[in-house]
């Protein structure tokens, strides 16, 4: 898939976990958009942290690129396994450079303090949008509670603990 096309899946892509809770697509927040929240939480986060704002921001902006290609499949389908192997089979197709498949991959493992930055920030865009759709009256509390639970068990997880939520605090998105 070259990068026009993964460009135009992710403004196209709405987010499939809203509309499993009644969001209608023409309301429903797409990948893009997605990416574009998480990263810019993450580049604020990241100074506040002591990690480097450019790679946790370009991290957070290219995670669910591998999104393009196999869809968004929400955390409720529970097939954890079968969503990380399609990811990882779509991202090895993914025409783009090895340095965007490297950030994707540290990413999905974790590595390092940008990583950890770049998970919380995908939570934390996550949580702001929710907040949205229940004002709008639609019932995604669900969405927003698991998405705090997983990432205070981030934050305690790793070496940035405390100084992640509050950072995320500190800008009002948690």
């Amino acid at each position: 898939m070259k990068l026009p096309e993964m460009i135009y899946s992710a403004y196209s892509l709405a987010r499939s976990g809203w509309m499993l809770r009644g969001v209608p697509s023409s309301l429903a927040e797409t990948v893009a958009e997605h990416s574009y929240a998480a990263a810019l939480i993450a580049a604020e986060v990241a100074q506040r942290v002591g990690a480097d704002p450019y790679e946790a921001a370009l991290i957070a902006l290219v995670h669910d690129l591998a999104e393009t290609k196999v869809g968004d499949i929400a955390k409720v389908a529970g097939i954890p396994e079968a969503k990380k192997v399609a990811e990882e089979a779509a991202l090895a197709s993914l025409e783009v450079s090895n340095l965007i498949k490297s950030l994707i991959m540290e990413f999905n493992e974790g590595r390092g303090p940008e990583a950890v930055v770049a998970k919380a920030s995908d939570l934390a865009a996550t949580i702001i949008i929710s907040k949205y759709y229940e004002r709008m009256g639609f019932n995604v509390k669900e969405i927003e509670e698991n998405s705090r639970t997983e990432l205070e068990a981030l934050a305690s997880s790793s070496g940035l603990g405390e100084r992640l939520l509050n950072a995320l605090r500190e800008l009002g998105v948690i």
